[in-house]
């Protein structure tokens, strides 16, 4: 899960890396990006370097889509301004889904 905004805080950047890690490893991820976060689903890949550690999301976030198993994100409050990757999902049917999964890691 992540929350902190990846416009100013590095904790985005290392879930990604980190998730990546793990898929490596061939653990499946799921990733749920609160309002915080839609920088990730919205930014091209030239805002991308605007982000706190935007060198890592360049690099990394395209791959991290691809292989990841499931994204989800906080509903936009108005229609996102272009199509984006994932389902939305609101907070507390994320809240329902968290039983099921083995782990889960807020960044």
């Amino acid at each position: 899960m992540i929350k902190a905004d990846p416009a100013n805080d590095p904790r985005p950047a290392e879930a990604i890396r980190s998730s990546l890690g793990l898929i490596a490893g061939e653990i499946p991820v799921s990733v749920y990006l609160f309002r915080e976060a839609h920088a990730l689903l919205l930014s091209t890949p030239d805002d991308l370097l605007d982000l706190e550690d935007g060198e890592v999301f360049q690099r990394f976030l395209s791959t991290f889509f691809d292989m990841a198993k499931e994204i989800f994100y906080e509903p936009f409050e108005s229609p996102p301004p272009r199509e984006v990757r994932g389902t939305p999902l609101s907070p507390k049917d994320l809240g329902r889904m968290i039983p099921g999964f083995d782990h889960t890691i807020f960044f």
